[in-house]
């Protein structure tokens, strides 16, 4: 059954993707605000939808394949917008090749998940996978909050002391974007170890 609450908090997800885009690089601060808002709600439906549709037997194909590509599109989306920020120019480059692995990972690793689903071949996941995500969500909700932050100087200098300045941000965010790069690339090599050795024992 297709329209199930983890189905439609999945397509919810998918809806957000581009609205979120498009206010994430308004000229306006409330617009932008609103894009990480929205951003911060789409994180928790992907990590709602999941453990409901398990806990209440609502697991669908529809949900198998979708709740991923959804999770691919809202994070994939941001780190590539965070790229074409001006506040990074500084440091595109490198942000685009540490996303652009992050992209190979997700969107490769996404295709065999499909593809075993497609066989109704076991899926064997760890705790990388789970770090992965934290990672990513937590980079990007926090580059978009400060990001936020900073704009909130600009028109109102008195409340800009815990701003770290434009040279530190830019650190702070190629580190964690890095880092998130590193778990990534580490969640998606286990994740193929794993799967090749589940795939010998069954045919042994």
């Amino acid at each position: 059954m297709l329209l199930t609450l983890p189905n439609m908090l999945t397509g919810l997800r998918l809806l957000l993707v581009p609205i979120i885009l498009v206010l994430f690089f308004a000229d306006s601060l409330v617009l932008q605000m609103l894009a990480t808002l929205l951003f911060i709600i789409a994180a928790i439906t992907d990590h709602i939808d999941g453990r409901m549709a398990r806990k209440h037997n609502l697991v669908s194909q529809f949900g198998k394949f979708a709740d991923p590509l959804a999770d691919k599109a809202l994070t994939l989306s941001v780190f590539a917008a965070l790229v074409m920020r001006d506040e990074f120019a500084g440091i595109a480059t490198y942000l685009a090749i540490w996303v652009a692995l992050i992209a190979i990972r997700e969107i490769g690793i996404t295709g065999l998940r499909f593809w075993a689903v497609w066989r109704g071949t076991p899926v064997i996941t760890s705790g990388w996978g789970k770090a992965k995500t934290t990672a990513q969500l937590t980079t990007l909700i926090f580059t978009m909050v400060v990001l936020n932050y900073r704009q909130l100087t600009m028109q109102f200098p008195q409340i800009g002391a815990l701003y770290p300045g434009d040279a530190a941000l830019r650190i702070i965010v190629h580190v964690l974007v890095i880092i998130c790069m590193i778990v990534t690339v580490i969640s998606g090599l286990l994740y193929l170890s794993s799967n090749r050795f589940e795939a010998k024992k069954n045919t042994a």
